[in-house]
């Protein structure tokens, strides 16, 4: 999110390293299906005719993910999302293309090798090039407003999404004049009164000013809300968070394929683990932990065990840290790569989980944040998933009030694009993160 001009060279220049990079996965992926042999003349002709059309598409399609502009700046997060989710929209545009232009010739099979090549490459590409952009890019003046004990902590949030900031201090009520935003590149609001923070919103909007606030249980269930009227009068209608019927029958569908397949094809590797288990820290191999599922009902949620037996006969239930002496040495490895989630898989099967949903919590902390967190039983709306917005956008140290904020989110906003781009963001950070 940055705030200093961009020349349209910039763009012109990402344009054409992402036209080139797609021609070299086309290339890759004519090598994967013909070999280092030169393909047959019709099929290569067959591509050209519609390459132009081809470049166009991911043109379009990238400008509407937000890839052109300021792209470098979104956060690294955001730029994989982006990029995933517009290669894969722009494949299947591509795959269309071909029915329509292309009678004969060209193998389908060469653009599904495509998208799978394009993914890496271009996420390489462009993630390389933004962290040269913000290498480069001028500092900006951020104006943090807030009670002096919170400034340190505005100042860590700026710096997670603007690059090379200076922080100017104000508390509420001191800069809500428009001239005092002159030079200030964005403002992040901390504790700020109601009708102050509207003032900040309307003169950071009129000057064009990106403004960052942790939103309330307010903003986040009126974020989203339809115009209309009732009468002459503007009206605004808030829709239910709850998943149309439709919808909500194709996703169960889409679980249970996708589960029912990972756990036929994952099967060897999970015996794998099981034994590895077993001969490391003897029995049990599964680990079945009480988690709170849609409604409010409680179910069973399954994991490879990855701490000691018994882990909890003295401690009672609490939460595990990065560095619990409980977790073993197998086990500190089946988090860091996820694969102790895997006998969820199971759980969704069975209709108790989804893929995509806020991540279940345990009936103990539940009742805890229900104390403390005004909508916290919306994100019990939704079926709990395998991943969710929380683990791809929030962090292992995020508070319950930010991962309980972007499960309501996730709510409000569900999409099939919204899933699948948090499937891939979770896969491309499994490597990186620890367990949530």
């Amino acid at each position: 999110m940055g705030h200093y001009p961009r020349h349209w060279y910039h763009n012109a220049i990402l344009a054409m390293a992402d036209m080139l990079f797609l021609f070299i996965s086309t290339v890759l992926s004519f090598v994967a299906r013909f070999g280092w042999r030169i393909p047959p003349a019709y099929n290569w002709q067959a591509y050209q005719r519609i390459a132009l059309w081809q470049f166009f598409t991911l043109f379009v399609v990238f400008y509407l993910y937000g890839l052109y502009g300021n792209a470098s700046h979104k956060t690294s997060n955001e730029l994989r999302g982006a990029v995933a989710t517009a290669i894969l929209v722009n494949g299947f545009f591509t795959l269309a293309l071909t029915y329509l232009l292309v009678n004969f010739g060209l193998p389908r099979s060469v653009f599904l090798i495509s998208i799978v090549l394009e993914i890496p490459i271009f996420l390489g590409w462009r993630l390389a090039y933004r962290s040269i952009s913000l290498r480069h890019a001028p500092s900006i003046n951020v104006l943090a407003v807030g009670m002096e004990s919170e400034w340190n902590n505005l100042t860590v949030q700026a710096g997670q999404f603007l690059p090379r900031i200076r922080v100017v201090y104000a508390t509420p009520g001191e800069a809500t004049e428009p001239t005092r935003l002159q030079n200030i590149g964005a403002v992040v609001l901390g504790t700020v009164p109601k009708p102050l923070r509207e003032r900040y919103f309307l003169n950071c909007m009129a000057l064009n000013i990106p403004c960052l606030w942790t939103p309330d249980a307010y903003d986040l269930l009126v974020s989203g809300a339809d115009l209309t009227t009732v009468g002459e009068s503007p009206m605004f209608s808030l829709a239910s968070i709850r998943t149309r019927h439709g919808s909500a029958v194709f996703k169960r569908i889409a679980d249970i394929g996708v589960s029912a397949v990972g756990i036929v094809v994952g099967m060897p590797f999970f015996g794998a683990i099981a034994l590895a288990i077993y001969l490391a820290s003897g029995r049990p191999i599964l680990y079945r932990q009480e988690r709170v599922a849609a409604g409010g009902r409680s179910f069973l949620l399954l994991k490879f065990r990855t701490m000691i037996p018994n882990a909890e006969e003295l401690t009672g239930p609490v939460l595990a840290t990065r560095q619990d002496p409980r977790v073993t040495r197998l086990g500190r490895f089946l988090r860091a790569s996820h694969l102790d989630e895997a006998p969820q898989l199971w759980n969704i099967l069975k209709g108790d989980m989804s893929l995509v949903g806020p991540r279940p919590e345990r009936p103990i902390f539940v009742d805890q944040h229900r104390q403390s967190i005004a909508y916290y039983d919306l994100r019990h709306v939704s079926n709990p998933g395998l991943t969710g917005l929380a683990q791809v956008a929030g962090s292992y140290t995020s508070s319950p009030e930010d991962k309980a904020a972007f499960d309501l989110h996730y709510a409000k906003s569900w999409s099939w694009w919204k899933d699948i781009s948090i499937i891939f963001q979770t896969l491309f950070q499994w490597s990186a993160r620890h367990k949530k």
